[in-house]
């Protein structure tokens, strides 16, 4: 007679091995969407895991909706995401959800039809066909800072802590002049003089800086420009270290905070380096930006902060993700401010989709394209930050002198 306890072992066997194909097959799919550009925090990937653990989906709908109710923030990423379901879950086969080849916008035919080349294109400076989509993987070293760079950082580092905003702390404080009455301090001093109530005191709101938050691109069409930028960020945030929060963004997001805070620069860099492997690589803005505001714990670091993006802003293919995202990240912070290396040109206008369409979100757009023009424009933020808001649109719609032959970004 077989041994019930060996029979039922061989049972659970078998359905353990089951339960290992399909979470692999679950976090084969979730892997999938996240290289497609489709943002899912973690938070919401275990959303999704919790739903199917309390209730198993009978079919392939149910699961399809589970799917894309916890995982989807942004209706232009449905095509992309019913792509990969329909390859891991319905097709059978992973290689399906692959991304198109680079180059590729959808699958539109070219204006010459199938089989032949699209038209040469006129290469206007700073048009955006310099920027790519190609994802790369490596890494790259900044540099050494010469003395003369060395300068100019602690310069601009004793310059951020008179710019930046402050807010009213939370805490009160006895202060000279306050809106609520230190009841405390009154009760104790009545106490030393038999009841007797001689001096008032009021608590008030000390001011205290606000969060800064600095997103830092490293395509490969800010190459020139990166070292600097990430020096730019290492002042800041030797400035002010507990307030401080730096990104990088190519084709993926990396938090490089801790990484960048050494005191050394050269050091800096040289841990930033060893992290940052999208650098020099394709430019992903709208995608890097939506992973950024889809983690919970990424966006809180924007709610009433200054941010600033380090950024050409030229985004390869559809721009809607990037404008979206921006027109967020300006509602979460106090001010959004934009410092592109474009800028720094006389002749620049932001004539591109993504940039004239984001304008209306920018509360300022400077040019930044090494430290001393980022010592200029750190030097401007008080005029910046107590006028109105978003502004840059009006600054930068006035008409185009004559005799200017460029004007894209």
């Amino acid at each position: 007679m077989p041994d019930p306890v060996a029979a039922g072992g061989g049972t659970l066997r078998q359905r353990d091995a089951a339960a290992v194909l399909a979470a692999d097959h679950l976090w084969g799919f979730l892997t999938a969407l996240r290289g497609v550009g489709v943002p899912a925090a973690p938070t919401k990937r275990a959303d999704l895991l919790r739903a199917i653990a309390e209730s198993p989906p009978p079919d392939l709908t149910t699961l399809y909706w589970y799917a894309r109710i916890t995982l989807l923030q942004d209706v232009g990423d449905l095509p992309a995401f019913d792509r990969v379901f329909d390859a891991w879950f319905r097709q059978g086969g992973p290689a399906l959800a692959d991304p198109p080849p680079e180059g590729d916008d959808g699958g539109a035919p070219s204006p010459g039809g199938p089989g032949e080349e699209d038209p040469p294109r006129e290469v206007r400076p700073g048009d955006g066909i310099e920027a790519s989509t190609l994802s790369t993987y490596g890494t790259r070293e900044f540099g050494r800072t010469g003395e003369g760079r060395h300068a100019l950082m602690r310069t601009l580092e004793a310059a951020w802590p008179a710019v930046l905003p402050a807010t009213p702390s939370r805490r009160r404080r006895p202060a000279r002049s306050g809106d609520r009455l230190d009841v405390r301090h009154a009760w104790r001093r009545a106490h030393r003089h038999d009841g007797e109530i001689i001096e008032l005191r009021r608590l008030g709101r000390p001011p205290r800086p606000r969060r800064l938050l600095i997103l830092v691109d490293v395509s490969g069409s800010l190459r020139l420009h990166t070292p600097d930028l990430l020096r730019v960020a290492h002042t800041a945030l030797r400035a002010a270290p507990a307030r401080t929060e730096v990104f990088t963004f190519g084709t993926r997001l990396t938090r490089i905070t801790a990484a960048l805070s050494h005191p050394h620069a050269d050091q800096a860099l040289r841990a930033v380096s060893g992290l940052v492997t999208d650098a020099d690589g394709g430019t992903a803005i709208g995608a890097a930006l939506a992973r950024f505001l889809g983690n919970p714990r990424f966006a809180a670091l924007a709610r009433g902060a200054l941010v600033i993006v380090l950024s050409d802003g030229l985004e390869r293919g559809d721009c809607t993700p990037m404008v979206r995202a921006t027109a967020r990240l300006s509602r979460l912070g106090h001010r959004l401010v934009w410092w592109s290396p474009l800028a720094c040109s006389p002749t620049y206008r932001p004539a591109t989709r993504a940039m004239a369409a984001q304008l209306p979100s920018l509360d300022h757009l400077g040019g930044v394209g090494d430290l001393p023009t980022a010592l200029e424009e750190v030097r401007r933020l008080p005029a910046v930050l107590s006028g109105p808001r978003h502004t840059a649109a009006r600054r930068w719609s006035t008409p185009r002198p004559l005799g200017a032959e460029f004007w894209t970004d």
